[in-house]
């Protein structure tokens, strides 16, 4: 067959569609581009590495009907992808847990849910086919987030007393408060290595950890914290007995989780003979979006926990005790930000003592 003749735009255009198109396709154009430069068959496929007949096979539709004759004609045969029963079945599982369909799994993989539709329907796809067909549904492989469980009853409940507790008492303080514990043994985080080494971080033989409970006023930024031995009911009201001398007037709005010690005899007892704490518990499985102080563990974990071990528990305590030396109102109202925009009462906390020694920005 005669060369290929191309037009000079043609040929520019063949050459841009060329680097734009991938694999087969871009191959076949070069076939054509060549052909139009007066390279015969027999050259063009030893260049190629290919046959005389696939070369033939791809240029002379070309010359009839353009770069459609390029593309790959419908295949014969049964397709491969999953019938429409088995891709209903594969959204209802990808939108559920496993337990739903009786598997004593909490969450999909490929393999499971390979398994799973080759029991039910007999259709047997391989690994490849169901990342496509996983693709194909609009599934994307990522991690959940936690979000408050739908199912407690009391939860609208919770957040309206709360609301109302706030507007009916503008000016009282709002203690918000939780526990957390900090352990010897370092929390892994990212930081820069070098390429193809890892760090090693040591660990101690024997972990201990720190127990530290902490209230956050939320009116004026001020921190309270003490360090336990454990996080029990007794510690808890010892703390509770500090904070009645610190605000030793008016009433004192105090917002915890639902854990047992904020919920025992021996701290409902104690807190109806101090009728000035007006105690509210938060949504239950809600701390991480309603408790502020969670924040505050964050940022302290972070800073003196990551990727260090401390060599005794008393180093741990210096640590913990440092970081709050350097704690101020504006870092902990910063870190609550969201909880402030929230709050339609929130009033702007005034500055510390520290702060106002502080020199004015130029």
């Amino acid at each position: 067959m005669e060369p290929i003749v191309l037009s000079p735009e043609d040929y520019k255009r063949l050459r841009l569609q060329a680097r734009r198109s991938v694999g087969r396709i871009s191959e076949r154009i070069h076939y054509v581009l060549l052909s139009s430069r007066g390279y015969s068959y027999e050259q063009i496929a030893q260049l190629f590495e290919a046959d005389e007949r696939t070369i033939s096979t791809w240029i002379e539709p070309f010359a009839e009907q353009g770069l459609e004759g390029l593309s790959d004609l419908p295949r014969s045969g049964r397709p491969r992808l999953a019938s429409l029963a088995a891709q209903l079945e594969a959204t209802r599982c990808l939108e559920s847990s496993p337990t739903e369909v009786g598997l004593e799994r909490t969450t999909w993989t490929r393999r499971l849910l390979r398994w799973h539709l080759r029991e039910r329907f007999g259709c047997a796809l391989s690994l490849s086919s169901i990342v496509r067909l996983i693709a194909l549904l609009g599934f994307v492989w990522g991690r959940p987030k936690l979000t408050l469980k739908e199912s407690d009853p009391q939860a609208q409940q919770r957040q309206a007393d709360m609301d109302k507790a706030i507007a009916e008492y503008p000016t009282a303080p709002r203690l918000y408060s939780d526990e957390c514990d900090i352990h010897q043994l370092p929390t892994l985080r990212g930081q820069y290595q070098r390429r193809g080494q890892q760090k090693e971080i040591p660990t101690p033989g024997n972990n201990k950890k720190q127990a530290v409970m902490g209230f956050l006023d939320m009116l004026t930024g001020d921190w309270h914290y003490w360090l336990t031995a454990r996080k029990r009911s007794v510690e808890f009201l010892s703390c509770l007995h500090e904070l009645y001398k610190l605000y030793p007037q008016g009433e004192i709005l105090l917002f915890v989780d639902n854990a047992s010690i904020h919920k025992s005899k021996l701290t409902l007892r104690w807190l109806s003979h101090h009728p000035r704490f007006r105690v509210y518990y938060l949504p239950a499985y809600s701390g991480h979006q309603t408790n502020p102080v969670e924040k505050v563990w964050w940022a302290l974990k972070d800073e003196i926990c990551a990727n260090y071990m401390y060599p005794c528990l008393e180093a741990v305590q210096d640590a913990i005790i440092g970081y709050f030396a350097r704690f101020s109102r504006e870092d902990a109202l910063r870190l609550t930000a969201r909880h402030k925009d929230r709050d339609k009462n929130y009033a702007k906390a005034p500055p510390s003592p520290t702060e106002q020694a502080l020199p004015k920005a130029a």
